[in-house]
């Protein structure tokens, strides 16, 4: 007799999760704690304001989930469709404002883990 794995069949991707507070999202920016702020960008490239609470409890989330996988004393960028984890790209870069290169700075070089897709 099989038996049914009932927690797989309920656990939900983080990008699910970040979507139920943030429908329109697509990326992620998490900054530096000691910064105290992230963002959350459509795929029209723009903003999405949330109240800061909300901004720092996705921040959790993806730092949970990444864990040790990066350095987060520097910006991070979650990609909510691929469930990549990159680098931010220094303000001098290409991609720091997302619509500059129409890519939110997307880089595979600064690619640096994808998550396994499931949250908790």
């Amino acid at each position: 007799m099989s038996q049914n794995n009932l927690t797989a069949a309920t656990r939900r991707s983080l990008g699910d999760e970040i979507k139920m507070v943030a429908p329109n999202a697509v990326l992620v920016r998490i900054f530096p704690v000691r910064r105290g702020f992230t963002y959350l960008f459509e795929p029209d490239f723009y903003r999405t304001f949330l109240d800061h609470k909300t901004e720092e409890g996705v921040a959790r989330l993806v730092r949970r989930t990444f864990g040790n996988l990066a350095d987060w004393r520097v910006a991070h960028d979650f990609y909510l469709p691929t469930g990549d984890l990159y680098l931010t790209p220094e303000p001098h870069q290409k991609g720091y404002i997302p619509e500059d290169d129409q890519s939110f700075g997307l880089v595979p070089a600064r690619r640096i883990e994808i998550s396994d897709g499931n949250f908790g």
